[in-house]
């Protein structure tokens, strides 16, 4: 098995079996989210954290299930089914990802492309307007003239 799809398979087993640590453990402390893109990206051991305690809170559990799985090497491309509970209201929402690796097999970096949702609203940290999708590092120069 390539490192990438590894990632992906361990990233799915722990997410579902609602294994923090470990599936904290599959992230390099330089990991980037774009999740999904079109949203601030989000860095680091924070950002992983909050990904994990806006998608499992009081009255919401969301599942992680991959219909196609591509990967070459460090990189993957997953077609995936996120199965959502909100207070009992069974939801879906399906999603491309893109995973890639570094040379150990860390995580270092998931795009997530997806249409918002009309019927049901989900965390802010995962919509484009909301307030808790400010990127978690500070911008360099370069990217504060834009």
């Amino acid at each position: 098995m390539d490192l990438a799809l590894n990632a992906v398979t361990k990233h799915v087993e722990f997410w579902n079996g609602q294994l923090r640590s470990k599936w904290v453990d599959l992230f390099s402390p330089t990991m980037t989210f774009e999740d999904p893109v079109g949203t601030a990206p989000k860095h680091g051991l924070e950002a992983v954290h909050k990904s994990w305690d806006r998608s499992f809170t009081d009255g919401r559990c969301w599942t992680l299930h991959p219909e196609k799985i591509i990967s070459v090497g460090i990189e993957a491309a997953v077609v995936m089914v996120n199965k959502g509970d909100l207070q009992g209201r069974q939801v879906e929402i399906t999603s491309i990802e893109t995973f890639t690796v570094d040379q150990s097999g860390l995580i270092i970096h998931i795009r997530s492309f997806f249409n918002q949702p009309e019927d049901f609203a989900l965390s802010d940290y995962f919509t484009p307007q909301g307030p808790d999708t400010q990127s978690d590092s500070p911008k360099d120069d370069h990217e504060q003239s834009r």
